[in-house]
């Protein structure tokens, strides 16, 4: 009896079921710091196969002996791709019902403040929640409003430097710390850490930020992982009404 007799109808599901695991996990890491590293993790084990099918008996003791701690090492070098895999699977489908036009104010404030050259750093929470960056800033859970953002970033209070959460119709959070991106190549020397910060909060969650630059009185958008600089109205626009309009994955 060959392999394809005893193919059977779960086996065809099983195999279905690790295809989408491998090929999401593809889709996670590639673009990200992660992605290189697998790629040197994928070089050692090609020279441990090697090693152990030639006889180097010295250096397949080594892979061996450091196997043990290189599984440990897998979980925290990963950790940050690990925790938004779990976080995408946890989140659902979900819709949000928004009362008003939060995207009209967000927008009014961006153009206010770019025109002004007034640094500003809005996220918009959509699957993930962002309440744990909100922590160390001031809760507010006051309705959108143009004036109030321009406000928030104008003063030099104690919460201009930090980021607002925006949840649905609301501002939430004012004077939020979001982690900072430790993110290297093609990075542009113009951009400081509102951006940094952008990106950091965009590779942790599935949040819309927004910057605009203090220096430049530029806009610029990070989201999935990546950050586009010199971000057009129209396409600011287009990406908000995404955000509120398209179930969150």
């Amino acid at each position: 009896m060959t392999i394809l007799d005893r193919f059977g109808p779960l086996d065809a599901v099983d195999v279905a079921v690790l295809a989408a695991l491998l090929y999401q996990g593809y889709l996670l890491l590639l673009g990200s710091r992660a992605w290189n590293v697998l790629r040197g993790l994928a070089a050692l084990a090609v020279l441990w196969v090697v090693a152990s099918a030639i006889g180097l008996r010295g250096t397949k003791w080594v892979f061996e002996s450091l196997a043990p701690v290189g599984i440990l090492a897998l979980v925290v070098v990963f950790q940050p791709e690990l925790r938004a895999a779990l976080e995408r699977v946890g989140r659902g489908r979900t819709q949000r019902a928004v009362a008003g036009d939060p995207v009209k104010e967000i927008m009014s404030a961006v153009r206010e403040l770019a025109a002004r050259r007034v640094g500003a750093l809005i996220a918009i929470e959509r699957g993930t929640p962002l309440g744990d960056f909100g922590q160390q800033g001031t809760l507010l859970e006051t309705p959108v409003r143009s004036e109030l953002l321009e406000t928030l970033f104008d003063s030099r209070g104690p919460l201009h430097d930090g980021g607002v959460i925006v949840r649905g119709d609301q501002i939430t959070w004012a004077g939020a710390i979001f982690p900072l991106s430790e993110q290297q190549e093609g990075w542009a020397s113009e951009l400081g850490t509102r951006h940094r910060a952008a990106l950091g909060l965009a590779e942790t969650s599935d949040a819309l930020v927004v910057v605009v630059s203090e220096e430049r009185g530029t806009v610029s958008l990070a989201r999935e992982g990546h950050l586009s600089t010199d971000v057009a109205p129209s396409d600011l626009v287009k990406a908000l009404r995404e955000a509120y309009v398209e179930p969150v994955a």
